[in-house]
């Protein structure tokens, strides 16, 4: 997904910038040749009067013998540029060699060429000359004498390898930047991307566990602080699962565990070998409550008294609503503790006052306590909890059976 459309995208930027390259060099290069060609006309013209012509075999312009090429050279030594001034078609003066040291002077021009500059009049620039054997890029020039008539050419021109030579050393350049750059973005936006499958395989395996109904396992908390997309995502799939939790888990009216966690969660902690305590309770005399208030005003005692119930376990334990007016409440502490707990909850009941439109409503409640035992199993416990909550009923309510 990165790699392959990060590669086609550098050769398609390295092949676009050679070509456009290549474009703008070759313009360079024709540019400072046609610069050069007419310089020379220049100089020959503001240096020496007179028209040119050739006596004896000897070019001269004026009377001002020209078979002296040391100008060509300087200009060769100081741009690398190759030079000739030709009469008609011949070349007279030239920096021009061939591989093995002999001067192109004597040589003609091709026919294409004196066709196009001699007869014509116009400037010539061709990529690919060949001279001597050798390959130039090359531009042509008319010389003209006062009276307009085209006696020659000049000539000014690179060795065709020189000027590939450059152009490939500064193609190796962008390319090699061009790769590094884009090897530092395929590092980069792999490991980015490396991250991202990451965190979607964590939500994909967070969705999973709730599929399954594993509604406790949490979501990698790296995943939640993410500010993209995922992010939100991740976010939203945690909401839905402590939501899914309160459904399931969770009793809809009073926000305690209902019957099932409550024993799925007391399972856990016997398997862990925790120390606890169990007590039952349940509300002295609640039918009279909904017979006498309505079912509305026995709903919020409900709601009240579970909000006792959590605030007097905290995080010392849990508590869930085993049924109507009934609750199992599980203390990790030792029975004497419990039951030290268990009377200020109490307490805390009998001076609760529920407030239920014009009627202020007071409830009690009546608690069994049975002390978990190493080798008991937890239904046996709960067992030995309600049985005391009974004796507790029995005995008149509002009381704490601990023994």
């Amino acid at each position: 997904m990165v790699t392959l459309p990060t590669l086609s995208l550098t050769i398609l930027i390295l092949g676009s910038g050679a070509v456009l390259f290549y474009h703008f060099y070759s313009q360079s290069i024709r540019d400072e040749l046609s610069s050069t060609t007419n310089m020379m006309v220049e100089c020959l013209d503001m240096t020496v009067r007179g028209d040119y012509k050739m006596e004896e075999d000897v070019l001269k312009k004026g009377n001002l013998n020209m078979s002296d090429s040391t100008m060509l050279y300087h200009v060769k030594e100081k741009s690398n540029i190759d030079t000739t001034i030709f009469w008609g078609n011949m070349r007279v003066l030239t920096t021009i060699e061939d591989s093995d040291g002999i001067s192109a002077a004597g040589t003609k021009v091709d026919k294409q060429v004196a066709d196009i500059v001699l007869d014509s009049g116009k400037d010539y620039f061709a990529d690919g000359l060949k001279i001597s054997g050798i390959k130039y890029i090359g531009y042509y020039k008319a010389l003209k004498n006062s009276d307009g008539k085209i006696v020659g050419m000049v000539f000014a021109g690179k060795k065709q390898n020189i000027v590939y030579m450059k152009i490939l050393r500064i193609l190796t350049l962008f390319g090699g930047f061009s790769i590094l750059a884009v090897a530092m973005a395929v590092v980069w936006t792999k490991k980015y991307s490396t991250a991202v499958i990451s965190d979607i395989n964590g939500i994909n395996r967070f969705l999973q566990t709730i599929s399954e109904g594993m509604l406790g396992e949490k979501l990698d908390e790296c995943i939640k602080e993410r500010n993209d997309e995922l992010g939100l995502i991740g976010m939203y799939a945690d909401k839905m699962r402590e939501k899914l939790q309160k459904l399931v888990e969770m009793d809809a009216l009073t926000s305690l565990y209902n019957r099932r966690s409550g024993n799925q969660l007391l399972e856990t902690l016997v398997e862990q070998g925790d120390e606890y305590t169990a007590v039952m309770c349940d509300i002295d005399h609640f039918k009279r409550v909904n017979d006498t208030y309505g079912h509305a005003s026995g709903d919020k005692v409900l709601i009240e008294i579970s909000r006792e119930i959590r605030e007097n376990i905290r995080e010392d334990g849990f508590a869930s609503r085993w049924g109507g007016e009934e609750f199992l409440l599980i203390y990790r502490m030792s029975k004497e503790e419990t039951r030290e707990r268990v009377g200020m909850l109490q307490e805390a009941i009998r001076n609760l006052v529920v407030v239920c439109g014009d009627c202020n409503v007071c409830v009690t409640m009546t608690f069994g306590i049975a002390a978990g035992e190493e080798d008991d199993c937890f239904e046996k416990v709960i067992k030995n909890a309600d049985e005391k909550l009974y004796i507790g009923k029995k005995g008149g309510r509002d009381r704490i059976v601990a023994d």
